[in-house]
């Protein structure tokens, strides 16, 4: 009996970066620009919305700025403190989603350790220019935003197993966040 070998079709579900279709090489072009605005956003956000000198304070006791926010009665702090803590972790949400995808078959130990050194850097910068206040608790609620941001894309992979599929929806999240870091970034005047 004669077998010959069926042709196989170019996937794009092989691992690394060889994208064989026109629709996985415009969906990571899309994540890319996402992530370059993303960058650009959390550089503006973080380093360079404050004056340098403006702020200079360092708080190396953690859970010390969320506890001063839990027993403050103050009617602005609680604005401030909600901003604060949500903020910190729903600007690292994405960095979680875009390291785990850059790096699929990186430990999520590893993806963290990306997403707290990025973190633990800002904070860093931002003590040693004295452009805001370095912060421990950040760290810790930054680090939180990067366990979602893994997690989620854990959810992504294990729910959609083709790797193609996982882009896609990533590309698709990445399109619609186009217009949030562009209004974040070019429209609205990040005073803190």
């Amino acid at each position: 009996m004669d077998v010959q070998p069926q042709p196989t079709a170019a996937t794009d579900d092989v691992p690394g970066w060889r994208l064989t279709t026109k629709r996985a090489k415009a969906e990571t072009v899309a994540i890319f620009a996402a992530v370059v605005l993303y960058a650009a956003f959390l550089l503006r956000l973080l380093l360079f919305s404050r004056a340098p000198g403006s702020e200079s304070s360092i708080n190396l006791i953690p859970f010390a700025s969320i506890a001063e926010y839990v027993s403050s009665h103050s009617s602005g702090t609680g604005r401030v403190a909600f901003a604060n803590v949500v903020g910190n972790i729903l600007i690292f949400v994405p960095l979680g989603v875009y390291v785990s995808w850059f790096r699929p078959r990186a430990s999520a130990w590893l993806t963290m350790l990306t997403v707290a050194s990025v973190s633990v850097a800002v904070e860093i910068i931002q003590g040693a220019f004295a452009v805001g206040a370095s912060d421990i608790d950040d760290v810790i609620l930054n680090c939180v935003g990067g366990i979602i941001g893994i997690l989620t894309f854990r959810l992504l992979s294990a729910t959609l197993r083709k790797q193609s599929l996982v882009r896609t929806a990533i590309a698709v999240l990445s399109v619609l966040s186009l217009p949030v870091w562009c209004y974040f970034l070019f429209i609205v005047r990040l005073h803190m």
